[in-house]
């Protein structure tokens, strides 16, 4: 759809906040659906929406049990989603021990769908300030007590050259590009009592939902370096192996077919992760970058495990991580059948724990079997911040960037080439052609 479109859609189900610029860049912001950036367009008025609308989800205004699944190109939630000290398993609902062992009954924490974001700074200003308070419980049964702080501000030209460097900047002169470019600052603060590695921590997540496209490549470059040392260049096997040809590895970067063909996950280790993920649509020639403040030894830092739930019995919940689950499956080895009794004995990371999971993952949603209908066409980023142990009045804060910059093919592999260390003609040819 078009950003008119979609911004006048959004209009007739919830209060938008509008930044532009006399370029045409705009960007939309609904404070009471958790604060998100829901979409934006560097054309101006009747250029493309980028950020996934979800009509079907918001027509069906389930605003409660689950993920709030909305779309969004910029959405704040925290982390873990699973794992011991999972929060969209908390125990503050009441639900009974069936429903909290169930993969269908994953939810948000319930302090997020209680009250919108308050909006403290709005336009004419050239910047969004919200903020709200959240409390909730992990399942390992700690409590929380929040304060969240979001800002988004709109890009200039000179935050986009400070942000992404020259290359982009430069590129941003041209006549006929055009580029809409924005900053969320996330900030979580502490009005509990102390978070511990022990109760559990908490970080920040941001998710960031685009339209997928037939001609649509993911781009995750990492740190080189032997694997040794490093481990694998990209964690793959979420959800199994991906079909040939949906997944290529680079020397220095993933790519992934971003068609909403086929599920599949990318993530990278706090080993390898660098500040960089991007898209390419080259039927539009749109590429996407996103960057975000990465510590400088990242290695060093705890990234909370965001693994699934798996259902053990009626009355257990077995908190295992993805991989394991679908080589399971995989092997037959059922989930209340041990190792032992199968003769199966599954490899383990000996780095997997709670508090090693990726820094960034890429996701394309689809089908996950023949035959099975996605519930909407959509690309995924995934950043999230470190964990760390917070005395009662200390913050966590987590700056993430995205730009969208519409050119030419010269202009494209040139930001290809300068930014994410790629040849524009090979990721084609590696998995469109």
């Amino acid at each position: 759809m078009s950003y008119r479109n979609g911004l006048n859609y959004l209009e007739s189900k919830t209060k938008v906040l509008e930044l532009y610029d006399r370029f045409g860049a705009r960007v939309a912001v609904c404070p009471e659906w958790n604060g998100r950036v829901m979409t934006s367009s560097g054309d101006g008025l009747d250029g493309i929406s980028y950020g996934l609308i979800h009509v079907a989800e918001i027509d069906a205004k389930q605003v409660d049990p689950t993920f709030c699944f909305f779309g969004g190109e910029d959405q704040l939630t925290l982390s873990p989603e699973g794992g011991p000290f999972s929060l969209y398993y908390g125990t503050e609902t009441g639900e009974d021990e069936q429903m909290l062992t169930a993969r269908d009954h994953i939810h948000l924490p319930r302090g997020f769908q209680e009250g919108p974001f308050l909006v403290d700074i709005a336009p004419p200003d050239p910047q969004i300030r919200m903020r709200r308070s959240v409390q909730m419980t992990n399942l390992a049964g700690a409590n929380f007590d929040f304060d969240m702080v979001r800002t988004v501000r709109l890009l200039n030209r000179w935050d986009i050259h400070q942000v992404f460097g020259d290359p982009v900047a430069v590129s941003l002169e041209q006549a006929d590009v055009s580029y809409v470019g924005f900053e969320t600052i996330n900030t979580l603060v502490n009005r509990g009592t102390p978070l511990t590695r022990e109760s559990g921590l908490v970080s920040i997540r941001i998710r960031s939902m685009f339209n997928s496209g037939q001609n649509t490549v993911a781009i995750v470059p990492f740190r080189t370096g032997n694997e040794r040392e490093l481990g694998p260049s990209v964690c793959a096997d979420f959800f199994g192996t991906a079909p040939h040809g949906r997944l290529r590895v680079l020397p220095q970067a993933a790519l992934l077919r971003a068609d909403s063909k086929y599920r599949c996950q990318i993530g990278v280790s706090r080993k390898r992760v660098l500040p960089f993920l991007a898209s390419i649509d080259f039927r539009i020639g749109l590429m996407t970058l996103t960057t975000f403040n990465l510590p400088p030894n990242p290695w060093e830092s705890d990234y909370l495990s965001n693994e699934y739930c798996e259902t053990v019995s009626n009355t257990v919940a077995d908190f295992m991580n993805t991989r394991e689950y679908f080589l399971r499956e995989s092997a037959g080895l059922h989930t209340d059948e041990s190792e032992e009794e199968s003769g199966i004995i599954l490899e383990r990371d000996p780095e997997d724990t709670p508090y090693s999971g990726e820094v960034v993952r890429a996701y394309n949603h689809g089908p996950s079997f023949p035959g099975e209908v996605p519930t909407a066409q959509f690309f995924e980023f995934d950043v999230f911040s470190p964990a760390k142990e917070l005395n009662r009045g200390e913050s966590l804060t987590h700056h993430q960037f995205t730009a969208h910059i519409n050119a030419d093919n010269q202009t494209l592999a040139y930001l290809a080439r300068t930014i994410l260390g790629v040849d524009y003609d090979l990721v084609y040819d590696k998995i469109l052609r």
